[in-house]
């Protein structure tokens, strides 16, 4: 009995996340694609900075697969170039962790004046800037809140038995397929990321197995634009193969040294599982992308070859 109320609270603590998020982000969506198109358009003339400017903008809208899919609507409309487009993508992956580091900071005691603040806020109706800081106040009061509840819910696990270190989980294969499953679910690799924080702080998993999920979660994230890809012309194609292209070439660099990563990432925050997590995330994503720029011709000449290919096979 104690078991479930403990799922079920960590339910309720996973929804309570999500909603937090889910305010956050129509906060900052205020900001209009619009506008982001035209920043991007103008600004993105180079590989340095597209990265910096799918950073900054994935930063506004905390959604990496949003920005990936406005690279590829723009690209399908001619108005970026295919390494304008990968340099968003590289950026944009990078940016989506910083919303991690932020999570494994001791902020549960500033929850509830974010809520009371964020709240007072979207419900006054003086000016319409103070509503959207009241959203992103209320936003990451509610991810903080969320973030307890799911860490208090798995208390009883620990002095249970119940763990999943000796399960079929420490195959990394089952790892990455569960990670790649939960992303095309939740459509968040933050979200999946964010609960295993908890889990491994809790010992329920151990650092080596999550590292897979995390795998599978960047993997799980080119979903959206991938089906986008499918009414798009050559170019967005392209794009949208190329983001699958950087998480499976960083997950085929990383996994043969999954237990060597994790003792390097032990040794960044020895006593901090909340940060190692969030290392993981952040030095995935920042090594696939500087990893894979001295071979970006290749690649663009391979996904050349593949669009080519793949439009010689329609009827």
């Amino acid at each position: 009995m104690l078991i479930f109320l403990s799922l079920l609270y960590f339910s309720v603590g996973i929804g309570i996340f999500i909603w937090g998020i889910f305010t956050i982000t129509s906060g900052l969506k205020s900001i209009s694609k619009e506008k982001l198109s035209y920043f991007i358009n103008h600004f993105a003339n180079s590989l340095f900075k597209s990265i910096t400017i799918g950073f900054i903008v994935t930063l506004i809208l905390q959604s990496s697969s949003m920005v990936t899919v406005i690279a590829v609507t723009m690209a399908n409309a001619r108005l970026l170039t295919l390494k304008s487009a990968a340099g968003i993508i590289m950026g944009s992956n990078i940016g989506t962790t910083i919303a991690v580091q932020l999570y494994a900071f001791n902020l549960f005691k500033l929850a509830p004046f974010l809520v009371f603040i964020g709240s007072l806020l979207h419900f006054q109706n003086w000016h319409s800037k103070l509503k959207l800081l009241g959203d992103v106040s209320l936003g990451f009061g509610l991810v903080f809140y969320g973030l307890k509840i799911m860490e208090l819910a798995t208390a009883p696990f620990k002095n249970s038995g119940v763990n999943l270190t000796n399960s079929n989980l420490s195959n990394p294969l089952i790892g990455i397929f569960i990670g790649v499953v939960s992303a095309l679910i939740l459509q968040s690799s933050n979200i999946g990321i964010a609960t295993l924080q908890v889990l491994v702080t809790s010992h329920i998993l151990s650092l080596e197995q999550a590292l897979p999920i995390i795998y599978g979660l960047n993997i799980g994230t080119c979903s959206e634009a991938f089906i986008l890809s499918f009414a798009s012309s050559r170019e967005g194609k392209k794009i949208a193969l190329f983001n699958i292209f950087l998480n499976l070439w960083g997950t085929l660099v990383f996994l043969p040294f999954t237990n060597f990563f994790a003792e390097l990432l032990r040794h960044t925050s020895p006593s901090n599982p909340l940060r190692q997590v969030a290392n993981a995330h952040t030095f995935f994503n920042i090594f696939s992308a500087i990893a894979i720029i001295p071979f970006l011709k290749i690649i663009f000449n391979l996904l050349d070859k593949i669009v080519n290919i793949s439009k010689r096979k329609k009827p």
